[in-house]
């Protein structure tokens, strides 16, 4: 996912044709496009892109609201939470990996011990 798209941004918007977000931005004098086809995508934006994208709410029309709001509901968890590319927010999984990776470690240096001395 590109990166720092805000210091260009222009809109963003729901597309019921390719059922996909399209975020509009500028790069000098040229005009690009970042299709997001999964909400779960957004996860992956800098925080000031995601600061960006809360305050620069997703245009979509009418008939379209319920799939375009899904995009706009990931990047306000993700704005409430601090959740973004630049953070690796704890999860249950970080910790049961560290605690396993603890075990691994500690099971590794019995087997040398008992090795060495047996």
């Amino acid at each position: 996912m590109e990166q720092d798209f805000y210091k260009g941004f222009l809109y963003w918007v729901y597309s019921c044709v390719s059922t996909e977000a399209v975020i509009t931005y500028r790069v000098a004098n040229e005009i690009r496009y970042i299709h997001v086809y999964d909400p779960l995508w957004l996860v992956n934006c800098s925080a000031k892109d995601i600061d960006c994208l809360f305050v620069n709410k997703i245009g979509y029309r009418k008939e379209d609201k319920d799939q375009a709001l899904q995009f706009q509901k990931v990047v306000t968890i993700c704005f409430h939470k601090g959740i973004n590319s630049e953070n690796a927010w704890l999860t249950k999984w970080r910790k049961i990996e560290k605690e396993e990776a603890l075990k691994a470690e500690k099971k590794e240096r019995n087997v040398k011990s008992l090795e060495v001395n047996g």
